[in-house]
Formats: C-alpha cells, sequence, structure tokens
C-alpha cells in the first residue's frame, strides 16, 4: 500500500497522528516516582515524540502550561536548523492542559486543548478564569471552582478550545464505575464532544440510555504519557487539511469520518489517481496571458462548487477529452457524444475550442507519475512519463486498459437508464468480467469454428466424385477382364516386366563418359616448357631449377600413360558386360517376350480389330490412379468423421464461452448490487432481441423492408422472427428463448437447402442462393446469438423491498438506480457530474452520501455538484470553488472544509445556502 507524504500534500485532507494526552516535567507526578526524569530536556521530549511518529501532540500537564514555551520554541529552532538530526520530522504541538473539575462528589479530569499558537500565558489565563490560580502541576491540591459544563465553557466559548474528557472509563474519568446514566451524568456528557478512553469498547453493551450518550462522542486515544518512553503509545488518526483548532474541531463533531482508532497509516493511494488538470487557451478557459487553468486535484475525494456558468462541466469534459473517454459515448450514450462533438466543434466562434487549445492531465500510477497531453489542432493524445523531473514522451498503447477512468455526466446517466445495452458495456470493462479478454478467446474459438465449416465443404466436395471415380473404375476393370480372358494377358504381362527390366538396367553410356574423361585427363598431363628466357644460364640456381622442372616432366608423362590404361580397362570392361548379357538366360527371356508381343500385335493388326493393343497398359494406369483416388478418399472420409467432431466440440467451445460470459456478468451484477435496497439487476440468457431483426438481415444480407411476411410480420404476426415479438410482449418464457434461436437457424437452413418453404417463393430462392454461393453466410448464422439482456428494476420505497421495472420510474428514480450500480463497483477514478439532479434530498444522503464515504476510500472522486449534502456530508477532502470572471473560468480557491473561507463559499454558492445544512449544521458554523 502506497502512502503519501503529508509534508509534500499540502491542499485538501489528510490524516494526522495525534498522542491527545502527554505530560512533561511540569507535572508533579511525572516519571511516576523516578526523579531522573524529571531532568529530562526539551529536545529529548520532542526527540521521543517524533521517533514514535506522530504529527501532532497535545501537551497536557496537570493544571499548568509551563512547559509549552520550551518545547514550541525548540521545536521552532529545530525546524529551523540547516542541518537536522536524524529522528527530526515534522510536529505540531497543540498546547493544552488536563485540568481536575470538581464534580458534585468527585474530581475528573478534562483536557482542554487549544489552537497552536496559544502560549503558556494564554493556558494560565483559562486556568485562572476556571479557578486554578496555585499548586501549577498538582493534580490534587487544586480543583475548579466550576462543574464540567461551567468549565466546558470556558475552553470552548471564551478560550476557543475544545474539551476533551480525560480517560472517561479510568481513573478520576467521567464514566469510572458508571453503569447507568443520572440527570447530572447527562448534563456533563452533552458538555463534551470528545473523550479518550481507555477501552474504546467498555461501553458496547452498555444501559441503552448510557450507551446512547456515550456514542455520540468522538473516541480519541491518548497515551497519558509521564514518561519519555510512553509518548505516542496511544494515539489516534483525524482528518483535516493543516493541523489547527478549527480543523481539529471539525473532525471530531464528524468522527464516524473523521477519526480512527488504529495502527495502521489510513493515509494510502490509489493505485491511479488524477492529480493535476491543465487548460491552455480554451475560449473561456486558460485564456489569461501566462496563466492557464491548473487545478490540483486530491488523490481521493474532490467537489467541484461553483455558480451557475461558472465552468464546472468544463473540467469534466476536458478530463473525457484528454484521456480519450469520448470513445466510449458512441454506444454507451450516443446523444451525449452529439453533445459533446458540438462541444468541441470550431465553427463560425460558437465551439469552446482553439486551434492552440491544449488540455494537459497529470496521473498516478502504482508509483509513476504520467501526464496526458491533447491538442485540438489534430495531434491527439500524447503519453508522457516523468523520469528525473523531466517529462519523457512513451507509447501510448491502450489508454482505457493502462488508465482506467469512469466518467459520468447527469445526461449520460439518464441515457444509459434508457439504455441497458450502454450499462451491459460497463458491466462488461469491469475486471472481474473483462469482456476485451473474453473476446480475444471467443474470436478465435469462433475463427476455429469457420475454418473447421470450410474444411468440411472441401472434403465433402472431394467425396462428392466418389460415385463417379467407382463408375470409371467399374468400366475399366470390365475392359480388362474381357482382354485378359482372351489370354493374351500373360504376353502382355511378361512383355511389360521385361520391358521394364530392360528399361531399368544401366545404359552403356556411363562407360562411354569414363573412357572419355579418363582420356581428356591424361591429355591435359603435361607441363609447358621451361621458361629459359627468364632464367641466366651463369647462375648456379637455373640449373637447379631446370633439373627439378625436366624431372617433373617425367613424372607426369608415365601418370599420362598410366590413365591411358585405365581408359583402355574401362573400354574392356563394358565390352565383357555387353558379352555376358548378350549370353545371359535373361536375354534370352527378353527376347522371348518381345517375339510373342511382336506376334500378337501382328495379329491384331491382321484382324483389325477395334480394341486396340495399346489401350491395355492405359487401363492398367487408369485402374491404378482411380483405385488410389477411392484409397485416398477413404481418409477423406475419415478426416470428415473427424473434423464432424471438432466442428462439434468447437460449437460446445462457442456456447461455454457465451456461458461463461453470462456467469460473470451475474458474478459482478451480484457482487456489486447484491442486497442493494435501490436497485435490481437481472441478465436474461440472450435476452436483448431489440436489434435481432437488424441482426439477423445483416448476417443474410436481406435488404431492410424486403421480404417482411418470411422475416417479421408484426402486423400480420408471421414471419420467422414474430415469435420473439411475443417474448418482448412477455408472453414467452425466458427460459424458451435458447430454443426459440435454434429453431430459426435450423428452420432458415432448411429453407435455404429446400426441405421446408418459407411461404415466399423469393425469400426461399434467396436463400437457396446464398447458400450455393456464399455457405459460410449460414456458419456465421450458427455462431450468432442475440445479446444478454441487463434489465433493472428500482425500488420506489427501499425499505418495502419491492422492486419494478426501471423504465416505469420517474428521472429521479432512475438516475437512482443507475448511481447506484455506477457507485457500488470500481477502483478506477470516479468521475460524476452533478448527480443530484432529478434526486430528493433523501435519496442524495441515503444513496450518494453513503456511497461516497464507501468509495472514496479505495479509489478517487470527482464529483461535480451543486448540493451542499454531497459536498459536506460526504466530507470532501478537498473543495475546488470555481467562478467566471472577465469571461474566463477561473479557480476562486481550493481547500478544506474546515477552511472557513471554503464554508463560506459553500454556503454562500450551494443551493438552498445555510438552510441546506440541517443535518450538518454544527459542522459548517462550528458551533457546539
Amino acid at each position: 500500500m502506497r502512502i503519501f507524504d503529508l509534508t509534500k500534500t499540502t491542499l485538501g485532507s489528510k490524516w494526522w497522528k495525534f498522542d491527545f494526552h502527554t505530560h512533561t516535567p511540569e507535572s508533579n507526578d511525572y516519571g511516576q516516582g523516578d526523579e531522573s526524569f524529571k531532568s529530562i530536556q526539551p529536545e529529548e521530549w520532542l526527540q521521543k515524540a517524533m521517533e514514535s511518529g506522530l504529527d501532532c501532540v497535545v501537551v497536557t500537564d496537570h493544571n499548568s502550561g509551563g512547559w509549552i514555551d520550551g518545547l514550541k520554541a525548540k521545536n521552532k529552532e529545530l525546524r529551523d536548523r540547516d542541518t537536522k538530526p536524524g529522528w527530526y520530522r515534522e510536529l505540531i504541538i497543540f498546547p493544552g492542559v488536563e485540568i481536575t473539575v470538581a464534580n458534585s462528589s468527585s474530581r475528573v479530569h478534562l483536557l482542554a486543548v487549544f489552537d497552536p499558537s496559544y502560549d503558556s500565558q494564554k493556558v494560565t489565563g483559562v486556568l485562572g478564569a476556571c479557578g486554578i490560580i496555585s499548586e501549577y502541576g498538582d493534580p490534587n491540591k487544586s480543583t475548579t471552582t466550576g462543574f464540567v459544563d461551567t468549565v466546558k465553557k470556558i475552553i470552548n466559548i471564551e478560550a476557543g478550545g475544545i474539551a476533551i474528557s480525560a480517560h472517561i472509563d479510568g481513573k478520576q474519568g467521567l464514566l469510572e464505575g458508571i453503569a447507568s446514566l443520572s440527570l447530572e451524568l447527562e448534563k456533563s456528557l452533552k458538555a463534551v464532544s470528545a473523550a479518550e478512553f481507555c477501552d474504546l469498547h467498555k461501553f458496547d453493551n452498555a444501559e441503552p440510555t448510557l450507551k446512547k450518550a456515550v456514542d455520540r462522542l468522538a473516541k480519541v486515544a491518548g497515551s497519558d504519557a509521564h514518561k519519555p518512553d510512553d509518548i505516542g503509545r496511544y494515539f489516534s488518526w483525524l482528518k483535516m487539511s493543516r493541523p489547527s483548532i478549527e480543523g481539529l474541531r471539525l473532525a471530531l463533531l464528524d468522527h464516524e469520518f473523521c477519526v480512527k482508532n488504529q495502527s495502521e497509516n489510513p493515509n494510502h493511494l490509489p493505485d491511479i489517481f488524477l492529480s493535476k488538470l491543465t487548460i491552455k487557451a480554451m475560449r473561456h478557459c486558460g485564456r489569461i496571458s501566462g496563466q492557464p487553468f491548473v487545478t490540483q486535484l486530491h488523490s481521493h475525494f474532490n467537489s467541484v462548487i461553483g455558480g451557475r456558468g461558472t465552468g464546472k462541466s468544463t473540467l469534466l469534459e476536458s478530463i473525457r477529452i484528454v484521456s480519450r473517454r469520448d470513445q466510449n459515448l458512441a454506444t454507451e450514450a450516443p446523444r451525449v457524444k452529439d453533445e459533446l462533438d458540438k462541444f468541441m466543434k470550431l465553427s463560425q466562434n460558437k465551439g469552446v475550442m482553439l486551434n492552440d487549445t491544449e488540455i494537459l492531465l497529470e496521473l498516478h500510477r502504482r508509483g509513476k507519475n504520467y501526464q496526458l497531453r491533447w491538442r485540438f489542432d489534430g495531434q491527439g493524445t500524447v503519453l508522457e512519463e516523468e523520469v528525473n523531473s523531466v517529462w519523457q514522451e512513451i507509447e501510448t498503447g491502450d489508454l482505457k486498459e493502462r488508465f482506467p477512468i469512469s466518467i459520468f455526466s447527469q445526461k449520460q446517466i439518464n441515457e444509459l437508464a434508457s439504455n441497458p445495452r450502454g450499462l451491459l458495456e460497463i458491466v462488461d470493462r469491469s475486471p472481474e468480467v473483462d469482456r476485451a479478454e473474453w473476446k480475444s478467446r471467443w474470436e478465435s474459438a469462433k475463427s476455429q469454428f469457420l475454418q473447421l465449416r470450410e474444411l468440411r465443404r472441401e472434403l465433402l466436395r472431394q467425396l462428392a466424385s466418389e460415385q463417379q471415380i467407382r463408375a470409371k473404375l467399374g468400366d475399366v476393370e470390365n475392359d480388362l477382364k474381357q482382354y485378359e480372358e482372351k489370354g493374351h494377358g500373360e504376353i502382355l504381362k511378361q512383355y511389360q516386366k521385361r520391358s521394364q527390366q530392360k528399361n531399368g538396367l544401366p545404359d552403356d553410356q556411363i562407360f562411354d563418359d569414363l573412357s572419355s574423361g579418363i582420356r581428356e585427363l591424361a591429355s591435359n598431363a603435361e607441363l609447358s616448357d621451361f621458361p629459359a628466357y627468364l632464367f641466366d644460364e651463369q647462375d648456379d640456381t637455373t640449373t637447379e631449377i631446370r633439373a627439378i622442372h625436366e624431372q617433373t616432366v617425367q613424372e607426369l608423362k608415365k601418370v599420362s600413360e598410366t590413365l591411358g590404361k585405365l581408359a583402355d580397362s574401362v573400354d574392356a570392361l563394358k565390352a565383357q558386360r555387353e558379352k555376358n548379357i548378350s549370353s545371359s538366360t535373361w536375354r534370352q527371356a527378353v527376347q522371348t517376350s518381345i517375339a510373342a508381343y511382336d506376334g500378337l500385335v501382328k495379329e491384331y493388326e491382321e484382324k483389325k480389330s477395334q480394341l486396340s493393343i495399346s489401350l491395355y497398359g492405359e487401363w492398367v494406369q487408369q485402374r491404378n490412379q482411380l483405385q488410389q483416388q477411392l484409397k485416398k478418399l477413404d481418409s477423406v472420409r475419415k478426416e470428415t468423421e473427424s473434423t464432424d467432431k471438432q466442428i462439434e466440440a468447437s460449437l460446445a467451445k462457442l456456447e461455454e464461452l457465451r456461458a461463461e460470459l453470462l456467469e460473470k456478468r451475474r458474478g459482478f451484477l451480484k457482487k456489486v448490487i447484491g442486497a442493494s435496497s435501490f436497485v435490481r439487476m437481472e441478465l436474461v440468457k440472450y435476452g436483448d432481441v431489440s436489434t435481432l431483426e437488424d441482426d439477423y438481415r445483416s448476417l443474410l444480407n436481406l435488404e431492410d423492408g424486403k421480404f417482411v411476411s418470411s422475416v417479421c410480420d408484426r402486423e400480420n404476426k408471421q414471419g420467422l422472427l414474430w415469435a420473439f415479438s411475443k417474448w418482448e410482449d412477455a408472453k414467452t418464457p425466458e427460459a424458451d428463448l435458447p430454443q426459440l434461436i435454434s429453431e430459426v437457424k435450423a428452420r432458415t437452413l432448411d429453407i435455404a437447402r429446400g426441405r421446408v418453404s418459407g411461404n415466399h417463393g423469393a425469400f426461399d430462392n434467396r436463400l437457396k442462393r446464398l447458400l450455393e454461393t456464399q455457405p459460410a453466410i449460414f456458419d456465421q448464422l450458427e455462431v450468432w446469438w442475440p445479446e444478454d439482456m441487463l434489465r433493472v428494476k428500482y425500488s420506489k420505497n427501499p425499505s418495502s423491498g419491492k422492486f419494478e421495472d426501471l423504465e416505469k420510474g420517474s428521472a429521479g428514480q432512475k438516475a437512482a438506480a443507475i448511481l447506484a450500480f455506477l457507485l457500488s463497483h470500481g477502483n478506477e477514478p470516479l468521475i460524476v457530474d452533478q448527480p443530484e439532479d432529478d434526486l430528493d434530498n433523501a435519496l442524495i444522503y441515503d444513496l450518494i452520501v453513503k456511497q461516497i464515504h464507501e468509495n472514496k476510500n479505495r479509489r478517487q472522486l470527482i464529483i461535480v455538484t451543486h448540493n451542499p449534502n454531497i459536498v459536506v456530508n460526504g466530507d470532501s477532502e478537498l473543495v475546488h470553488v470555481l467562478k467566471y470572471e472577465n469571461g474566463q473560468v477561473q479557480i476562486d480557491q481550493q481547500g478544506g472544509l474546515e477552511e472557513s473561507s471554503i464554508r463560506e463559499s459553500i454556503c454562500t454558492i450551494m443551493e438552498g445556502g445555510r438552510q441546506a445544512f440541517d443535518k450538518r449544521y454544527k459542522r459548517i458554523t462550528l458551533e457546539v
């Protein structure tokens, strides 16, 4: 899990690690009997606090603030040092004090926490106002003059601090030994908004009224450290932008979402989130000289607010464009796609884009920073990666896969409500379904099926010639039989046999070639004359080299003579071979077969018979060829049988894949919708018949408007597809759909084969011609099934458990159902434009706000809204306030909810003003 650095993230809320209860040597009981601890110095104390990983620490000595100034001074000194110690980390000190408060029958301890700007003197002043003017640092010798409610007013109202009940369930705690709620205790509990618990679950099974009073308190942890090593032993996580008393007060008031008591750091980053959007030179945004529109984005929940026409939707559409999510709209929401095209269109100065418009979107993905850059001038989107603080262009790849982002405007949500196919595409893009991967396997299996079908047709074409081949073979065998019955077969067989033997023996040419070759070698076996003109007779070496040459000439002459004798031997071998063959019994047998054959030829010539002796050889050859063809057809027949089995298995595989897709979709819907009280989503196998006729006509190349009575005539209730009209009218059971589809396919093929009639001659003839000329079309028909149908139902009254078809719902009910689905799944950034449109406030809180809290812990949310409940009750980490000034969309301010300027903007801008915050009035006004 990736954790973000609090010191580097400046905008919006984060989680800060707090220890609410620590002591210093200013407390008399510091060291708990070990006096050596009282000599500890401020730097040592701060070191222990920093080593414990705290972000904020509340210094709460008994009835004293004496050590606060020294700790703050040393903390500032450490922060300002050029070279800091290795254990240093930024630490914010909240001045405080643990006050001994008089109660009706006992003394209890109350923690007072003040803004980090407070000093020791102000803390002492608060103590004086409470009646403590001496015995500072002693928890027992001094006490307040007023009860808890009085002290709380002094702390909260007069001093601007926060009163927290110390170790409420422990010694000298407000609930020490308490089992039931008295009126005085109820009054004291109402005086505080938070309490330090020793056991967070102490009152989980308490008496109901006591439990209710305790549950309204923010539960925080403090170490009650009386020794340095105990600092940070117990702690809580609180959410705010920057630690301040207002931020702390806001977090404690909204403790359900802003206080965590856990050891793990909740500051985790989603795998992917958008970090910054920059718009340059758009007609109404980013055209101020030297000042492009730039907004930093929080990794969790961002609210974008502003008055009407301040450009809130511009941010959403800009993100959609630069991330290329506009490409999904063509199928999901065609009308929204048309509007986006108009938004981008540059025509007669009406469009928002200019030639030099540029949009940049920075993203963080699995520890790396990327940037998408889009230009209107046609360059499209470029992907860059940050390497050593420099953007470097890299391969874009599939942006939708690498950087998944979901973007929905209210119009898009409304269109999805009436377009179940668009919703199904969203389901299919989920990792659980991953239709892209499934489709790859589907196309592979489909391709295999179509190839096998084509192979089968080719095999059948080969088998179709079998009857003709067998007829020819019968004729040839009959001719041979008649010929051989006349007694000439054996002569011809012997003649054929001896002729083949004679022709098969090597001829004499090999001997002639060898002999002539050897003689040619012999003729070339000589050296040229000695080149005497190159040598000096007076040179002693000339005699030597001449002798070598002459010796070689003589030796080479001997070689030539030897070769000549070898050639003579070859000639003698040839003559001996001829003599031996001529005197052999084999030669006599050959001569006998030739004589018999010549006599047979003469006989047929004299008889002038129509039966030519030369046909025998042809008949034999034909018989052999025909027999080979039949033998080959046997293997073709076996291959056909094997191919039929493969086709059957391939078709079954396709059906399995469709069933797998259906189950994946159902599993996903069950996971994300489950037992939702707002919406139900069911899948009907092959149930989307809305485009059935169009698909059927497209597959068979049937023109629109033709063959109506044969295809689908709704008026006269006839045609192959008429049965599906009854399904749409809910007159056909869902379970019958697969059988209906199979019947349509089978009847279509039967018509094409002429087995049945389609009640229309022209239609029948069209299918027959198709089967003859384009049989592969019927293969495509066999592997075609309608899409599954997503049936969406909604509940008018979520508590009733009753659901109706979404088509019958109002605009608000449709939007609620779709939003319940969109907000129920996914980890990718989710951007929604004004989801509250058409919804009443009850739905906004029960549906959107609750889902926001569930979503933002795992993903980034960017919600454009004009409803305060979404911003405030959704506990937005970062609020972006937009304004339209001087013809340009601009950032007015950005910050967390605890910042007064942000709260004021919310109250001023959002619909209903301050009256809209009935549920969270205290949170906005910071009244206690």
